[in-house]
């Protein structure tokens, strides 16, 4: 009997998955910005020290990449069985067919809300309002998301934007190493996938090479665990107990992270023993919850499959774009206004001031630029447009892109 296929709840559980690492990553930046000091709660004579959460929050980076590798390859594995051939895997032609569409779509899925963020950016620094207008030569890698290729320009424009790089050439070598796992299976995956990433953090310990920090080789293992994990729940979703079993003890690993590795010294970073350990540990957790979420249906899979979830993991990458300079442009002119000029700067105003102002803005990013570009089904499926709508169904939302770097190229000249 074939395993059952998880219902639109699971995928919409895996959605809420990207609600929690979004918002990790932005209590960990507001934390850091108020000051990183210890945050600790007193009742009734007990005190929790709740700083290690917050000081970890870069964990929702290592959910996303897992989550990434974990998403695409369920989804083309269950799309090859649908197909009931494997020749994208095997023939060189329909290889590079596939190539190109998977590329497609996710051009279509990063670039729109990056680009609005850019425009953004730029439109702030024109104004002196935040930062600086940026080198052509730093705007042109930005456009094509390679900023990570100049160490000087990892991070000039957005204080997350070192990150996108990992993602976006994860994608460019996607088709090879799903190619791999569907010849050779998961753990050939593993071993080629984790020994690249072990030469290379080695590299970086014998040489003290500090580019290598934003190239793809050091966060490699985040997604081809994630892809291992994505193959198991296409075809054999967890059943019975097992589930939700796994679920909680992934839950419970990710959980723990702070507490096992916060008193560590080297926990924290990649260049040393414990650096070979520790993405492991936090792999290994992401993994388990989302074999568990795939499987039978559980307390966990509602936990995460709620509206409010969905709702902010639908606007998660948005969060995750424009977080950081929401945040520090609160924090700079919250002084002008007296009713915030009077509250000491802490987590609760910036949980209280700035976190609404990210949604919002996420939200408006969400159903203005992202949506328009997803919603473009018949560009993406049949490379033709649909008759009637608006600019975009009239108009290869690839060249809209195209059109958009060349106009942010040609802003910069004029504002330089």
């Amino acid at each position: 009997m074939a395993p059952a296929r998880p219902t639109l709840a699971h995928l919409d559980a895996l959605t809420g998955v990207r609600a929690l690492a979004a918002l990790w990553v932005f209590a960990y930046h507001a934390w850091l910005a108020s000051g990183a000091t210890p945050v600790v709660a007193s009742l009734g004579g007990l005190r929790a020290d709740f700083t290690p959460w917050f000081a970890f929050g870069w964990l929702g980076l290592d959910i996303f990449f897992v989550l990434s590798g974990f998403l695409l390859t369920r989804q083309e594995w269950i799309r090859l069985e649908r197909k009931g051939n494997h020749d994208e895997v095997r023939r060189l032609r329909p290889f590079f067919a596939f190539c190109g569409t998977f590329l497609r779509k996710r051009i279509l899925r990063v670039y729109p809300a990056y680009y609005g963020c850019l425009t953004l950016l730029l439109a702030l620094a024109t104004t002196h309002l935040y930062l600086h207008l940026p080198e052509r030569l730093d705007l042109l890698l930005h456009l094509g998301m390679f900023h990570n290729a100049v160490d000087a320009y990892v991070s000039t424009l957005n204080g997350v934007f070192w990150t996108l790089p990992f993602e976006w050439q994860f994608y460019l070598f996607f088709p090879l190493l799903f190619v791999l796992l569907v010849r050779s299976g998961p753990w050939t995956l593993a071993v080629v996938g984790l020994s690249l990433v072990f030469a290379a953090r080695a590299y970086v310990m014998v040489t003290g090479d500090g580019t290598m920090h934003a190239q793809l080789p050091i966060r490699l293992d985040a997604f081809v665990l994630g892809m291992c994990a994505g193959r198991f729940a296409a075809r054999t979703p967890l059943q019975g107990r097992l589930a939700p079993s796994a679920f909680y003890a992934g839950l419970l690993v990710l959980l723990a992270t702070p507490l096992v590795f916060f008193d560590l010294p080297t926990g924290n970073h990649y260049y040393s023993l414990m650096g070979f350990v520790r993405p492991l540990w936090i792999a290994s957790g992401v993994m388990l919850m989302l074999l568990g979420m795939t499987g039978e249906h559980h307390p966990g899979v509602v936990l995460f499959g709620n509206r409010v979830s969905v709702g902010l993991g639908l606007i998660s990458y948005s969060i995750y774009l424009f977080h950081v300079p929401v945040l520090e442009l609160f924090i700079t002119y919250r002084a002008r206004l007296d009713v915030l000029a009077a509250i000491p700067l802490g987590l609760p105003l910036l949980f209280l001031g700035a976190l609404p102002l990210v949604l919002l803005v996420s939200y408006v990013s969400f159903k203005l630029i992202e949506q328009p570009f997803q919603r473009r089904r018949a560009w993406r499926q049949h490379g033709r447009p649909e008759r009637g709508g608006g600019l975009l169904d009239r108009v290869d939302p690839l060249l809209v892109l195209f059109a958009w770097a060349m106009l942010l190229m040609v802003a910069l000249e004029f504002l330089s």
